[in-house]
């Protein structure tokens, strides 16, 4: 299939949408990458902005038309969208549309309820999305997220010189448990933001190769399940940790079971006294993280690479593609 993806990568080599782009092209060598620079300092050539919403502009998809002619057009993310009457007409022409969103639930209301009809295909990141999505008539499906198993890898030269490693922007619930973990062992702190509270001026963002890195410096990796508008769910970086071999310690919730199991690939734990609890525990017993990682990763090589849900997407679009 001739597929375009729109995507925009405001991390860099390491940004989840980069990484996406690069595995779909994996599965589908036509695939053409356009990046809409969302996030450079000029404002993007692509999109027009309403609210919270990047419209891409007409013109720019009558140009895709003329010069490859796409079967497919995936919108990934990044609050972007084809205009209505743009995808009514691509619709009309036989293109298969398919929609993406990675921030759900955070950005529901403001995004996605906003363009999830105008696709044949709507994905969410999210599970508890789904029956939002149901409520407004649109049949969304589920893309957990995953990891590029080949960027994100074990790097043995690397040493794990940290007892437990965060990775990400310091947030209030963050920064109580990053100073009671300071008490009791070495804390590694990756991310923009840290520096700027005086007790962890070692915090760093790091990208790329760096990231990968930063991965790896740990011994426990530690998995905030809490989003910004403080729902639960599972994040990106816990796959990305678990690709690199580095055991995660995260809360107890029941999504998690759909992906990992607690006690065996991954360590589950009940407030931050417990935490501190079981971190002294398997820190003192480095075979049990070992075995927690090599099956964590495993799991992860078996069923939760992008280049395995890329396929069953494109599985997906065949079926609908089928019925044209």
């Amino acid at each position: 299939m001739r597929i375009v993806h729109f995507g925009s990568y405001w991390m860099g080599e390491n940004d989840i949408v980069a990484l996406m782009a690069r595995d779909l092209q994996k599965a589908a060598p036509e695939s053409r990458l356009v990046d809409t620079e969302l996030y450079g300092e000029r404002p993007s050539v692509w999109v027009e902005r309403e609210g919270q919403v990047n419209w891409i502009k007409d013109a720019k998809i009558e140009r895709l038309m003329q010069s490859c002619s796409p079967e497919v057009m995936i919108v990934n993310s990044g609050g972007m969208s084809l205009k209505p009457e743009t995808a009514q007409r691509l619709r009309r022409q036989g293109v298969t549309l398919v929609g993406i969103s990675l921030s759900d639930p955070d950005v529901f209301v403001e995004q996605g309820s906003k363009y999830a009809g105008l696709y044949d295909l709507f994905y969410t990141n999210a599970r508890r999305s789904l029956a939002d999505y149901d409520n407004i008539g649109v049949k969304a499906r589920l893309l957990p997220f995953a990891a590029s198993a080949d960027f994100h890898r074990p790097l043995p030269q690397v040493d794990r010189k940290y007892d437990v490693i965060i990775v990400g922007r310091p947030r209030a619930d963050r920064l109580e448990v990053v100073r009671e973990l300071d008490k009791h062992f070495r804390v590694g702190l990756y991310g923009k933001g840290w520096k700027r509270f005086g007790i962890f001026p070692r915090g760093r963002q790091v990208n790329g190769e760096a990231h990968v890195q930063a991965l790896n410096s740990g011994k426990v990796y530690l998995s905030f399940s809490a989003t910004v508008a403080g729902f639960i769910n599972v994040k990106v970086g816990l796959f990305e940790a678990v690709a690199c071999g580095t055991p995660v310690f995260t809360e107890v919730f029941d999504e998690m079971q759909d992906y990992f199991t607690y006690g065996e690939e991954v360590v589950g734990c009940d407030g931050l006294d417990d935490l501190v609890s079981q971190l002294k525990a398997y820190l003192a017993e480095p075979h049990k993280l070992e075995t927690l990682a090599h099956n964590a990763r495993a799991r992860l090589l078996r069923e939760h690479t992008w280049e395995a849900r890329w396929r069953n997407v494109l599985d997906d679009i065949a079926t609908i593609r089928t019925g044209l």
